[in-house]
């Protein structure tokens, strides 16, 4: 048994002892979305003790690199509290809107002040072992509260304060008292950055362009629209880089178009479609910076392309991967990783390991069929575009890890407008 348990009565004693405010109320609205409070990929060991549903957190696998251990934001928020307590050391505070807070105690340092915005994965100080009533002991005491009295605060530190059960990563700890959760993985990898660059086409042939704001999801450009059209009837497209389109004509030749965009600032434009060869009878296209990947009647191929401006010479041989690819939606979320959903509303990963090799995920078992094209320009941010014109974003902390539960809702781009019959976002621009 760890050497923390025996400060586990004294921490909870010496709490409800040193501060006296509001009566715990059930929340209204829903909790924030939270990871862990450390760096990504950190284990930590989280404890009830006897004040859930608190929690202490020391790190895996022996408590060794607990002091001084960089400190992060778990969600966005506002500093609203950063002091230093008598008995609970350096405290901070996060509003994360809703009347939700994050309060941390027995801080070695803090790194914001009062009215500082934090991204999830901010930096906001150190773990360490100050106050009275961290016995010395370093630790990070952890606290999600509800501002149920309208105070513009959550009380902390003892039994019948507005603290609640907080959810990590989409499991919820704090139940009882005497809980113990062993090797807590982080999936605090930070905010996503960059821009999503999306293509699309429009039913009578005219390409759009819209630029996406990974961070918060907001519309920073377009929709942009051409005044020319493709002068073909469009069945599947990639985009390969912020210039280059390719879209395959639905007939069935197959023909494989190369669509070079000139320029997508007040304006749209493009040079006519060049083709590049037939034979692409493929449903579905992606595109990983690398591999252009396509499914024609369930079949699953890859064909290294090896320019930025390809000519047919430069999409090699294509591979066969293989077979049951019965998927109603396609992209590519990094090298050699594609993902999909089905009509049952199945969202699936795959890692392409080699010809005829890949490896399955099944990250979600349901719902996602609300989707008619899914696109992803990297960094584990996924948007979905229903048949109404929504447009929705996901974030998912690790998207090669072969798990769903780490997926979290983002929110709406927007509720209606996008009218596009093809859509694809440019790959890797979004970390």
């Amino acid at each position: 048994m760890p050497r923390f348990t025996a400060l586990r009565a004294g921490l909870a004693t010496a709490f409800i002892a040193a501060i006296g405010l509001a009566a715990t109320a059930s929340p209204a609205l829903a909790a924030p979305n939270l990871q862990l409070p450390f760096l990504c990929g950190q284990q930590w060991r989280l404890d009830t003790w006897a004040h859930a549903p608190a929690l202490d957190m020391v790190k895996e696998p022996d408590q060794q690199g607990t002091d001084g251990a960089t400190l992060v934001a778990p969600a966005a928020g506002t500093v609203n509290q950063s002091f230093y307590h008598s008995n609970a050391g350096n405290v901070i505070q996060i509003n994360h809107g809703g009347g939700y807070y994050t309060t941390y105690l027995h801080l070695k340092s803090r790194s914001v002040s009062v009215g500082a915005k934090v991204q999830m994965g901010t930096t906001i100080g150190k773990v360490g072992a100050t106050g009275p009533t961290s016995n010395g002991h370093p630790h990070l005491h952890f606290e999600l509260g509800h501002d149920a009295d309208g105070s513009g605060s959550a009380s902390w530190g003892y039994a019948g304060s507005e603290r609640v059960r907080p959810t990590f990563n989409g499991v919820t700890y704090g139940g009882s008292n005497g809980q113990t959760w062993r090797n807590v993985t982080s999936r605090n990898c930070g905010a996503p950055t960059g821009q999503a660059s999306v293509y699309g086409v429009l039913p009578d042939g005219r390409l759009t362009y819209t630029a996406i704001d990974a961070a918060t999801g907001r519309r920073t450009h377009g929709a942009v629209t051409s005044t020319a059209t493709l002068g073909f009837t469009p069945k599947a497209m990639a985009t390969l880089n912020f210039n280059t389109i390719l879209i395959t004509e639905d007939g069935p030749d197959g023909r494989l178009y190369r669509v070079d965009v000139i320029t997508n600032n007040t304006s749209l434009s493009f040079n006519p479609p060049i083709l590049l060869g037939t034979g692409f009878t493929h449903d579905l296209l992606t595109f990983d910076g690398a591999n252009l990947f396509g499914i024609a009647a369930g079949v699953l191929r890859r064909y290294p392309v090896n320019a930025t401006k390809p000519a047919r010479s430069n999409i090699l041989t294509g591979a066969l991967i293989g077979g049951g690819f019965t998927l109603k939606t396609l992209t590519a979320t990094g090298p050699n990783w594609i993902l999909g959903t089905t009509d049952s509303g199945l969202l699936i990963s795959y890692r392409i390991n080699g010809v005829e090799n890949y490896s399955r995920f099944q990250l979600k078992d349901s719902t996602w069929q609300a989707f008619d094209h899914l696109m992803s320009p990297g960094g584990g941010v996924y948007y979905g575009h229903r048949p109404e014109g929504s447009v929705h974003r996901y974030l998912d902390a690790d998207p090669h890890d072969g798990n769903g539960t780490d997926i979290a809702g983002q929110g709406t781009v927007d509720t209606s407008g996008w009218v596009q019959t093809l859509l694809s976002a440019q790959p890797a621009t979004v970390r």
